[in-house]
């Protein structure tokens, strides 16, 4: 009878890899976090746009639009709901939108460039390597090869990253507090 072969052993993974875990942890949560928003985006647009008569149907259509769209198309029906309203409450809602294009761009940036994780290492006193703390080394997507080129890396502690994250985690429930905070200022809607 022939035995299967016994699988190998698994390689050692080494010091950094509770580190690099949690980074890879981090940036999942970052995607996943970026498609949440998009679908409650897409939620806000499904109610929203007919309730204001703006036609959003392209808007909602995943193959032929993303998230760029319905964050215009949003933008569009929200200048319908709140045209009446202070502008502290226009400011707000822009507030939101900015910190919106700011989780999407870094979501971009970081799943298509490149990452050292750990990268460089952070010394503390008295400087043994034991002591040391990890940090992300990022550098964007780019193709410029020239030796005088600017160093595009970005150099971040793994709390700084984690920070990110949760920001682009609050931006669904942020939302739908402004909705809450702001309803009275909103227009009545126009469907029949």
């Amino acid at each position: 009878m022939h035995k299967p072969p016994m699988p190998k052993k698994a390689p050692e993974r080494g010091r950094w890899s509770d580190f690099e875990d949690e980074f890879h942890r981090l940036l999942g949560r970052l995607v996943h976090t970026t498609a949440r928003l998009d679908f409650h985006i897409g939620l806000q647009l499904h109610g929203l746009g007919p309730f204001y008569g703006v036609e959003v149907a392209d808007a909602l259509d995943p193959v032929k639009s993303k998230i760029s769209c319905r964050l215009k198309k949003l933008r569009q029906v929200l200048r319908h709901a709140l045209k009446d309203a202070p502008a502290p409450v226009q400011s707000d809602f822009k507030a939101w939108f900015d910190r919106v294009d700011f989780a999407r761009a870094i979501r971009n940036d970081y799943v298509h460039g490149r990452w050292a994780a750990p990268g460089p290492l952070k010394f503390k006193p008295p400087g043994r390597l034991i002591d040391a703390e990890p940090l992300l080394a990022f550098v964007p997507l780019g193709w410029d090869m020239r030796p005088d080129r600017p160093d595009p890396s970005i150099v971040m502690t793994i709390e700084e990253l984690a920070a990110q994250v949760e920001e682009a985690d609050a931006l669904s429930l942020d939302f739908m507090n402004l909705l809450d905070r702001h309803v009275l200022f909103m227009a009545p809607g126009s469907r029949g």
